[in-house]
């Protein structure tokens, strides 16, 4: 290997550690702490939704749990991707993994009919300001957060073998 060859090498591997480090500390407080926020390696923010059925979900109450939350509309095609996806896993992971559903649409709102008829067994909310709070810009997004409450995935729509690598990955 050429000598300009290797200095670029060396001065690309000092980049990438020294982008990682940054990251790293970002998400972190002077004491240490993970930093609350929306992003991968943050702590996720709390959130309440009201389920289709009246029911309520509180992500701090699921501490020490896998949490896979999905923001959709009942009107994208590939939320209803992600929706098959997602009974493959609540196949497969059963309880040991809690998904969660929920429709940022602010013109519509999902019933119970319209969650059954999808075959949705998990807990299936309507709240744009959920949306708004974890900044959704797109749908769908799928978002896991480890037992500590860490995100540990943020993504567009999600297969099913991704997301269960990325389960199985975080120790579900």
């Amino acid at each position: 290997m050429a000598g300009g060859d290797r200095r670029v090498l060396i001065v690309a591997a000092v980049l990438i550690v020294a982008v990682a480090a940054l990251n790293l500390s970002l998400s972190r407080s002077r004491s240490g702490r993970i930093e609350e926020g929306i992003y991968v390696g943050m702590r996720a923010p709390d959130l309440i939704v009201t389920g289709v059925d009246g029911s309520k979900f509180k992500l701090s109450d699921h501490r020490g749990e896998i949490v896979v939350l999905e923001f959709s509309t009942m009107w994208c095609p590939y939320c209803s991707k992600q929706i098959e996806a997602l009974k493959e896993l609540v196949d497969e992971f059963g309880e040991d993994i809690c998904v969660v559903s929920i429709d940022i649409d602010p013109s519509g709102h999902p019933t119970g009919d319209w969650v059954r008829m999808m075959g949705i067994t998990w807990f299936y909310g309507h709240s744009p300001e959920a949306g708004l709070a974890y900044k959704v810009s797109y749908v769908p997004t799928v978002i896991i957060v480890d037992r500590e409450g860490v995100i540990r995935y943020r993504g567009a729509y999600t297969s099913y073998d991704r997301l269960r690598l990325l389960i199985l990955q975080i120790g579900g």
